[in-house]
């Protein structure tokens, strides 16, 4: 029992530290304002696995439910990447209090680097379950944070957006854009953490699913990497995400992929 315990507390100090690291590198990560995110088990949550633990006003159809969602998402990665290399645990809350608790700003979900999902009420969903979890499997392909860190929002967000194919940031809804002249940001004002940010509150994105808005930063983002794909075939995340793994700049990375294209 002692032995199990230290390595169990010895896994837990990974995530936190993994977590912390994730937090203050805020590159394909959750941003972290709450430890709880950490051990969420002894921070009131129902352990359904040691990679799930949910809401316990969570009904038993819910988990049912949500654990159903969870292995579709999981295949969509799969499916994507070629197989899942990462497992993070994911903590499911279905009221506001407890998203908050847990470190909400409002998101729909949140990925905390190849370490933990959070998921709300709203993101109990496959699609938003396989967003997330492109963050995390990206995150650890791309060989951590060290590494990860190099990558652009917009090349982050566009995997985890053409992963998941939600009808919100589709082709169709990018066409929409074009039809209707709608401004849509340049990839330089999507880098880094706050460039995202910043530019979500620019082009309205933070408005949430109200007449008008069709998401342009999202859609944006996944269009480019459609592009992408078209020109490089299917393995070309994967060449980018080796390449910087193995000490390449993305740039560089990204660069010497489209030199490469099929077409």
């Amino acid at each position: 029992m002692p032995q199990r315990f230290n390595r169990l507390a010895a896994t837990r100090l990974r995530h936190a530290i993994a977590v912390l690291m994730c937090s203050l590198a805020l590159t394909g990560c959750g941003t972290l304002h709450s430890a709880r995110m950490w051990f969420p088990k002894a921070s009131g949550l129902d352990e359904i696995t040691h990679q799930l633990y949910v809401e316990p006003s969570m009904a038993a159809e819910q988990r049912q439910e949500l654990q159903r969602q969870i292995a579709l998402g999981r295949a969509t990665v799969g499916a994507f990447y070629g197989d899942v290399t990462s497992r993070p645990y994911i903590v499911a809350c279905i009221t506001r209090a407890c998203d908050t608790r847990f470190g909400s700003y409002g998101q729909r979900a949140a990925a905390y680097g190849d370490i933990a999902i959070r998921l709300s009420a709203k993101g109990l969903a496959a699609p938003l379950i396989a967003h997330e979890w492109s963050h995390a499997e990206l995150y650890r392909r791309a060989g951590g944070w060290w590494h990860a860190r190099k990558i652009p929002r917009w090349f982050d967000e566009g995997v985890a957006v053409v992963l998941a194919n939600e009808p919100r940031h589709s082709e169709d809804n990018w066409r929409e854009i074009q039809r209707l002249g709608i401004p849509v940001p340049q990839l330089a004002e999507l880098e880094s953490f706050s460039d995202w940010g910043m530019a979500l509150r620019k082009y309205g994105e933070t408005e949430g699913d109200v007449p008008g808005n069709r998401h342009v930063v999202y859609t944006a983002a996944g269009q480019e990497i459609r592009d992408f794909l078209a020109c490089t075939g299917p393995t070309g995340i994967l060449t980018v995400l080796h390449s910087v793994r193995s000490g390449s700049s993305f740039d560089q990375a990204y660069a010497h992929a489209r030199s490469q294209c099929v077409q």
